[in-house]
């Protein structure tokens, strides 16, 4: 399993085209907090017996989460105007 590890995003303009690349560490090293966070929720959810269930329903999705960035890889979004086009890459 292996995760994205570039967004690159590439605009054209009728003038000008310009592109620009995005590492994803930098992202990943931004939902560090965020990770944190809900990892103290979590621990929250395990100990009040009436939400330990569900608490262990969330970590099967936080489980999932790397699966589904590495599936990322590959996709290509494409956004059309009459001005300007947008290509985002994952790769």
């Amino acid at each position: 399993m292996m995760l994205p590890m570039l967004i690159r995003v590439r605009v054209r303009d009728e003038a000008r085209s310009f592109g620009f690349c995005l590492p994803m560490l930098l992202v990943y090293i931004l939902f560090l907090p965020i990770l944190v966070l809900g990892a103290i929720a979590f621990l929250i959810l395990l100990a009040i017996p009436q939400t330990t269930r569900q608490a262990q329903e969330y970590l099967d999705l936080a489980w999932a989460l790397p699966s589904l960035l590495s599936a990322s890889v590959g996709t290509e979004v494409v956004i059309q105007s009459d001005t300007t086009d947008v290509v985002v890459r994952i790769t």
